[in-house]
């Protein structure tokens, strides 16, 4: 009867070992998922405000299309209304003048939203792609 005791105790001791190392895993286990879980927090806010960001600044770019195609649409007209080849023919100063003025505008507007978009990505967040092998 005593060894049936004993077998008993044995059991249920090996048995609460394996219970506490189980536990002790858990536990480690746990705090590392609570830190892959702030990390993504963190990510998704990331992510959340460079969208954000990118969106704001492409409403800011839609306008200036709406304002640049106003402009060539104005600058269009003016070309349907008027002969400028006879007008350079009889007048050749005047108009190489305005058109190198013009030319120059235009030319520093496209200078200047060069810049502006080359400043978007300025203060975004850009996490590496893992390299994978693209053969599989």
């Amino acid at each position: 009867m005593t060894q049936f005791w004993m077998g008993i105790i044995v059991i249920l001791g090996g048995a609460c070992f394996w219970l506490w190392n189980e536990n002790t895993t858990l536990k480690e286990n746990n705090v590392k998922l609570e830190s892959a879980v702030q990390m993504q927090e963190e990510t998704i806010g990331t992510l959340q405000n460079d969208f954000a960001l990118q969106t704001e600044q492409m409403n800011v770019l839609t306008k200036q299309s709406q304002e640049a195609q106003k402009e060539m649409n104005r600058y269009l007209d003016i070309f349907k209304r008027h002969n400028l080849t006879k007008l350079a023919t009889a007048k050749p100063g005047l108009i190489e003048t305005r058109a190198n003025k013009a030319t120059k505008e235009v030319f520093d507007g496209i200078e200047k939203i060069t810049v502006d978009i080359d400043d978007l990505d300025d203060g975004l967040a850009v996490h590496p792609v893992p390299n994978k092998n693209i053969r599989g």
